[in-house]
């Protein structure tokens, strides 16, 4: 009895001491998890306009490296939710996690959306989209995404980034799920139709949050 009275101690010891270590080098690594995530967040930014930018000759006159991001506030747009609802994108399938104005020398160039599809084959996708103010992606940049190697994963290709850049946002479908002869067709990743489905999805979201962000002044 005593003998396992002994052990019990020991190995609550042994638990407490792991506890405290964990939580300190929890808060010791704190401000540098903070940092890494906050030059994340700016890098999704830059990458879904200057891929853009430095690819169509239009823009190469542009100053792309001189981005600055200014936040958008979401949190009282009620007309967003009932958007998003409308398009049957509620919480349970995407949330939009927050947008920021792009600007070179001042001049709106566009926006970038961040938003988690809940679809993925391997939980949560985040990432971030770009439009110009015309409504045309620009670009994807992933924050977190963790689906299967080789099938979900191909999603990160530039191939597949390409499907959605170049078209105006908005009513995108995987080809697989388009009976009715709908535009912006997205052909689905071979052998992961959920991740494909999970980024379109997320996608269409970031497009509507963009549309009521700019209310009717989109350029057609």
């Amino acid at each position: 009895m005593k003998s396992l009275i002994k052990d019990a101690l020991v190995l609550f010891g042994i638990t407490l001491v792991a506890g405290l270590l964990l939580g300190l080098v929890y808060e010791v690594t704190l401000d540098a998890r903070e940092e890494q995530a906050a030059k994340a967040r700016l890098d999704a930014f830059k990458t879904v306009f200057t891929e853009y930018f430095k690819s169509n000759d239009e823009y190469k006159d542009l100053d792309y490296k001189n981005l600055t991001f200014t936040d958008v506030d979401l949190s009282s747009d009620e007309n967003l939710n009932d958007q998003l609802k409308s398009a049957g994108l509620t919480k349970k399938k995407v949330i939009v996690n927050e947008a920021v104005q792009a600007k070179i020398a001042e001049q709106s160039v566009g926006y970038a959306i961040t938003v988690t599809s809940k679809g993925g084959y391997g939980g949560d996708i985040k990432f971030t989209v770009g439009f110009l103010l015309d409504g045309t992606v620009t670009g994807i940049s992933y924050l977190s995404i963790a689906e299967t190697a080789g099938l979900g994963m191909e999603a990160t290709n530039s191939s597949f980034i390409k499907e959605f850049v170049g078209k105006k946002g908005g009513s995108f479908v995987v080809d697989k799920d388009n009976s009715k002869g709908l535009p912006n067709e997205i052909d689905a990743i071979s052998g992961a139709t959920i991740t494909t489905r999970a980024i379109t999805t997320g996608v269409n979201a970031a497009y509507i949050t963009f549309t009521s962000i700019v209310g009717g002044d989109i350029n057609e």
